[in-house]
């Protein structure tokens, strides 16, 4: 049964050559939010794969085999012979508790980084409310030497500047930095961010959850600065405000400066509809696949089936 090998195989082509080809492409930062996708469909078909694997490798000993018999109109005997591998039943049960651990520990990470957020959020809000006050732009006023304008998302969103930051920003430039963090705030960029933290410390030891979760946290600030009416006074902008962000905060001018001042003083030509298809498309495909090839063992059965009827 070749299922589990093709699709370990289809996961260290994804981990090692995916990041390569995102990398080198210059779509990826011209065309940001599908960028954003690409990388969460990479990251995530790898998710699938390895979980596929292990489902593989259970379906024998399971209570899977059951519903896969009816949607292939089959039986479970018929789904076990097929899904059966040399190892025998104890690479099976192995592969039950693997999956049900796996399970478990994406839940609880999921969980307790959701738990993490709203606490440290919740902190964020109580020291805005005793630091800052409201400003009459649209944003809270924070007394600080430090030069940040940042956004603080979730129910209670809110756009927050440093008296620093106003002294150095002109009317324009604080116009343009504000409508950035709007965009982050319509956009929910939050919950982008927050799938590709959950990911790297799940996956802590590839690289590639590392380099996606950089990459989709430099992305998000390249769509958010595309809300900018004037490139070039928000590029500006971003050289005057590049430094940290407190945390949770997302930032105007914290993550790669240097790479989106580059990007917006370049500029780019337009982003075609055929080109947003294609990306779409090989998304999808990439999402796909792994359970194109878990479902590999079922197809060869209805195939050979097909056969033996017509021959």
């Amino acid at each position: 049964m070749l299922a589990p090998i093709v699709l370990l195989a289809f996961a260290a082509l994804a981990i090692i050559c995916g990041p390569r080809l995102l990398l080198g492409s210059a779509w990826v930062r011209r065309a940001p939010g599908w960028g954003v996708m690409a990388w969460h469909a990479l990251t995530l078909s790898v998710v699938a794969a390895v979980a596929l694997f292990g489902f593989t490798l259970a379906t024998p000993v399971s209570p899977l085999a059951e519903p896969i018999a009816r949607l292939f109109r089959t039986t479970p005997t018929e789904v076990v012979e097929h899904y059966q591998t040399p190892a025998g039943v104890w690479l099976a049960y192995t592969a039950v508790f693997a999956v049900a651990g796996f399970t478990v520990w994406m839940l609880w990470l999921t969980i307790s980084t959701l738990i993490d957020t709203t606490r440290s959020r919740r902190a964020h809000l109580r020291l805005l409310r005793m630091l800052g006050r409201d400003h009459p732009g649209g944003f809270v006023l924070v007394e600080h030497s430090q030069a940040l304008v940042y956004c603080l998302p979730g129910l209670r969103k809110r756009v927050v500047v440093t008296t620093a930051a106003l002294e150095l920003l002109d009317a324009h430039q604080l116009e343009l930095v504000l409508a950035h963090e709007k965009s982050h705030l319509r956009s929910r960029h939050d919950i982008a961010i927050a799938l590709a933290d959950v990911l790297r410390r799940t996956f802590r030891p590839l690289r590639l959850f590392t380099v996606a979760h950089e990459q989709v946290r430099t992305l998000i600030e390249m769509q958010a600065d595309d809300a900018a009416h004037d490139r070039h006074g928000l590029a500006r902008a971003l050289v005057t405000l590049g430094s940290g962000t407190p945390e949770p905060g997302l930032s105007a001018g914290d993550v790669a400066t240097f790479a989106r001042v580059q990007r917006l003083t370049n500029g780019a030509g337009p982003w075609k509809r055929r080109q947003s298809f294609a990306v779409c498309l090989a998304t999808t495909t990439l999402l796909a696949t792994p359970i194109a090839l878990a479902t590999t063992p079922m197809m060869e059965m209805i195939i050979i089936g097909c056969t033996t009827v017509l021959g």
